[in-house]
């Protein structure tokens, strides 16, 4: 049997950076062997142009941890790991909201716009009877979501898509929809 390079299995098993004896940190000839991978840059390049199908491809063989992972280490890639993650695959579509609640209330306008797009159309979804496997990160997310809706010095548009967001998530148990802010119109 053939062994793998180290660097690989760190990838395969999401442990992160490790630094040897020497110093050198093997993540980072992680994350270079992983972009690497031609299929997947693809993936991710035809994405920034933002066509739906190819969203929806990037997030299918990303996955939201892979979206947000790549979202929040690279910031070309960002913008383009947002929008993907409207697409989501289920089980587990919500466990990247945490990191859509982050964007939301960041500095850039833009990238907080596509968050909270792609966090109202998770909400959106029909529920199904699956196992809330990403029951602790849709909490946290929603959590972050309703700080940033109860701003009151936050963007006032910022604030109206994430009481949107959250009044479709109030029907998941995420939040108590008496805890939503009335102070603005989000209908």
């Amino acid at each position: 049997m053939r062994s793998l390079p180290l660097a690989i299995v760190l990838v395969a098993c999401g442990r992160g950076a490790v630094r040897p004896a020497d110093g050198g940190l093997i993540a980072d000839a992680a994350v270079a062997f992983v972009r690497a991978d031609p299929k997947r840059e693809e993936l991710w390049t035809r994405a920034k142009g933002g066509d739906p199908g190819d969203l929806a491809r990037l997030a299918d063989a990303e996955g939201e941890s892979g979206l947000a992972e790549r979202g929040g280490a690279d910031p070309a890639s960002r913008m383009t790991a947002l929008r993907a993650m409207a697409f989501a695959p289920d089980p587990g579509a919500f466990a990247g909201l945490p990191f859509l609640a982050e964007a939301a209330g960041g500095g850039d306008d833009a990238q907080a716009g596509a968050a909270l797009d792609s966090a109202i159309d998770l909400a959106a979804r029909p529920r199904r009877a699956i196992d809330p496997e990403d029951a602790a990160e849709m909490k946290a997310g929603c959590d972050a979501l309703l700080a940033l809706a109860k701003d009151p010095k936050g963007p006032r548009s910022r604030r109206v898509n994430a009481i949107r967001a959250l009044r479709m998530l109030a029907e998941r148990g995420c939040v108590d929809p008496a805890a939503l802010p009335t102070d603005l119109d989000a209908r």
